[in-house]
């Protein structure tokens, strides 16, 4: 136990006095050293920065070039030697070729929502050339993607820029047949895309596929596509049809000019949903040309059946249009086929004509026989020469021009392709006849009705037939390339 005195007694300590704490004063040299290192620091960070790449979310667009050199600045305009300049056909007499295509892959599902920034890329003026300058492939390596521009087809866009469909580009149009020709064009495919069923088809009569085949072409002629702005919806739906109406049976003028107007749309578009509809019917085609013939000089044509055992210039003009935009569009064709067709219709020449089902004939089957030699590759053959001289004279008179069966519209469009592959003298005067009497005589809606003298009033309920052999009369400027420049057929992509 402490002592009391110890525990109860207070304990003072000492005061202790402590010096005043005031501010340390920086001196003015500190304050420059500071700035001088927040600058340094600064600028450093500064060029930090402006070396990172941003990323935006934005769609992916790759363009690659193949093979070609790149396009001329964007404030170049390609096509300005084509601008002052009326076309005059093909033949000798030659005229100014189309410009370079620049030919682009877009590797993008989505071209629509980017098409400027592709624009930028290819250095093009995006407008009514992009689609036929650039092909959407959907996603590399994605076999599920699917392969067109908007993603509401089953038809792809195609580069129409391709072999013997190059020259359907839009700047090609406006400067060929005139502007009042392409008016009346796209007046007439208006109407037809008015007319079109739910179904996709025209024409409700016993020649529903040909005609809705023909009025697929004349679309398909203007370097439509399933993109295209107006009348992509309705070439979409003609495709669709199209490929869904398969009868062996029915004549085989429906079934060539089906399968032209499959073999132009997979040359536009490169969509797998149409070759095999193609080769189906390519395949079809060529199995009804084996058909034994009673007649030997019958032999290697086409007549109105698959089992026919003779043949007509005119049913094969069909097939040969046929299986040569195919061929075009890269689809085996072989070449044996086509020197068989070329030999029957030799077989009905005779005293410079082509004839029907024997030697010699009238102007609409010679017309035929001609065209055919030439996208055969026999343009230049002297019987040929001999048989243009004879159709020279003939006159583009609406209410008094005749054919053979009444067929007046169907052998205008014959001569009109005729003549524009001959070029020279024929074509000069038969453009100087037709295209202002075609335009005059279009209607207010833009349909054509037959002229007086046609009997071709079958075919023609409502007036899609008339209406889409005009069409193609007036495409002629740009639909396919003249003959005389040589036919160049791509070799047969692989499935």
């Amino acid at each position: 136990m402490q002592p009391k005195h110890l525990t109860d007694r207070p304990i003072r300590l000492p005061r202790v006095r402590l010096p005043a704490l005031v501010p340390e004063q920086t001196p003015p040299f500190r304050w420059a050293r500071f700035l001088v290192i927040a600058a340094i620091f600064h600028g450093a960070l500064l060029l930090v920065l402006t070396t990172i790449k941003t990323t935006v979310t934005v769609p992916t667009i790759t363009a690659i070039f193949e093979d070609i050199l790149l396009p001329p600045t964007k404030t170049l305009d390609p096509f300005r030697p084509l601008h002052d300049y009326e076309y005059a056909g093909g033949g000798s007499g030659g005229g100014l070729l189309p410009p370079p295509e620049y030919k682009a892959v877009v590797l993008s599902p989505d071209t629509r929502r980017a098409n400027q920034p592709i624009g930028e890329i290819i250095g093009l003026k995006v407008g009514k050339t992009f689609n036929g300058k650039v092909l959407p492939e959907g996603i590399p390596g994605s076999l599920g993607t699917p392969l067109w521009g908007d993603g509401t087809s089953p038809f792809g866009t195609g580069s129409v820029g391709t072999n013997g469909f190059s020259q359907r580009s839009s700047p090609m149009r406006e400067h060929c047949g005139g502007k009042n020709s392409e008016h009346a064009v796209v007046a007439a495919l208006r109407w037809l895309k008015a007319q079109q069923q739910a179904d996709g088809a025209w024409s409700y009569g016993p020649h529903r596929l040909g005609i809705s085949a023909l009025a697929t072409l004349a679309l398909l002629g203007h370097g439509e596509t399933p993109d295209s702005e107006e009348f992509g919806t309705t070439l979409t739906k003609a495709l669709k049809f199209l490929t869904s109406t398969f009868n062996p049976n029915l004549n085989m003028y429906e079934q060539a000019i089906a399968t032209y107007a499959l073999a132009e749309g997979f040359g536009m578009t490169r969509s797998p949903s149409l070759r095999e509809p193609l080769e189906q019917r390519v395949t079809f085609l060529l199995q009804a040309q084996q058909t034994p013939k009673t007649d030997p000089l019958h032999t290697g044509g086409w007549r109105y059946s698959a089992g026919s055992n003779d043949s007509d210039t005119s049913v094969t003009g069909w097939c040969v249009q046929a299986l040569i935009a195919a061929r075009l569009a890269g689809v085996s064709v072989p070449q044996s086929a086509l020197d068989a067709a070329s030999q029957f219709l030799w077989n009905m020449h005779h005293d410079a004509t082509f004839g029907y089902f024997r030697p010699g004939g009238s102007s609409g089957t010679t017309a035929i026989g001609v065209l055919s030699q030439m996208f055969l590759g026999h343009g230049g053959d002297p019987r040929l020469k001999e048989t243009l001289e004879k159709l020279k004279s003939l006159r583009f008179e609406w209410d008094k021009t005749e054919a053979p069966l009444g067929m007046v519209v169907y052998q205008w469009y014959y001569l009109t392709q005729t003549f524009f592959h001959a070029g020279g003298v024929y074509w000069q005067n038969w453009n100087d006849q037709f295209r202002d009497v075609l335009i005059q005589r279009q209607t207010e809606d833009g349909h054509w009705n037959l002229p007086s003298l046609s009997k071709e009033k079958e075919f023609n309920l409502p007036p899609v037939y008339s209406t889409a052999l005009c069409s193609l009369m007036l495409e002629v400027y740009y639909r396919y390339l003249p003959t005389y420049q040589k036919m160049e057929f791509p070799a047969v992509n692989p499935r």
